[in-house]
């Protein structure tokens, strides 16, 4: 039986010294190192693809289309310029039309003109097209006309009228309102007013399309007027004052 014995005390013998040394260890409070884990980066938020840049073709002539919904814009763009199309939003006073496109790659691509319709869901009827961010173009008798920017589509038949005045005060770059002096159908006598400068007495003749000037007073009467143009009636100046 002592050939037995023996080697399990030898046994229990190396597990106590073992344990001895695992206590000592402990009571020693060693710290022990571990391996971190990898760190992982995190893969950059996707964004949706970036649709390209678009420009506006520049609107020449608005056109009538085949039917009272459609509109034609010829339109000045590069002759290589890409996806061009027409835009069209709609109100019940006004309708905003455009072509935009993709500017070419090469800039020196010969410029073209080319015809784009533009349907609207309703009946264009008396409201203006709107085009190059402020044009506006309406469907008159005998076809569409470009508006004036201050008389409007439907320029007043009166001459005289507030709206011809305005008109040439806006040609003439005046920074004041003037008065109107004499006026009738054919003939104008306007004092036009400019900041730190003496009011300017300018005469004016009909020309179809607005007033036309061709004579300036810096005196009351005819006499300059006259001088320049022997026509001018005189009923319309003889008691004038000098422009003041």
């Amino acid at each position: 039986m002592s050939r037995f014995v023996r080697p399990v005390l030898w046994t229990f013998g190396a597990l106590a010294a073992g344990g001895l040394v695992f206590g000592a260890l402990l009571a020693l409070n060693i710290p022990y190192r571990t391996t971190a884990a990898p760190e992982t980066t995190a893969a950059p938020p996707s964004h949706p693809p970036v649709a390209p840049a678009e420009m506006a073709a520049w609107v020449t002539d608005v056109r009538p289309g085949p039917d009272d919904r459609t509109a034609v814009l010829r339109v000045d763009l590069p002759s290589c310029a890409l996806a061009p199309h027409a835009r069209v939003t709609e109100t019940a006073e006004r309708i905003d039309a455009d072509v935009l496109f993709q500017p070419p790659a090469d800039p020196a691509c010969p410029r073209t003109t080319a015809d784009f319709p533009v349907k609207t869901a309703a009946p264009i009827g008396t409201r203006p097209v709107v085009v190059n961010a402020g044009d506006s173009w309406r469907l008159l008798t005998g076809g569409w006309k470009k508006c004036d920017k201050v008389l409007g589509c439907e320029p007043p038949a009166d001459h005289c009228a507030q709206a011809w005045i305005a008109q040439l005060e806006f040609s003439a770059e005046a920074e004041h309102p003037g008065t109107k002096r004499a006026c009738d159908q054919n003939w104008l006598i306007h004092d036009l007013s400019r900041r730190g400068q003496a009011a300017n007495r300018v005469a004016y003749r009909w020309a179809g399309g607005g007033w036309t000037s061709f004579a300036s007073a810096t005196g009351g009467g005819c006499g300059e007027i006259l001088a320049v143009e022997p026509a001018f009636p005189q009923a319309l100046c003889r008691d004038l004052t000098p422009p003041s």
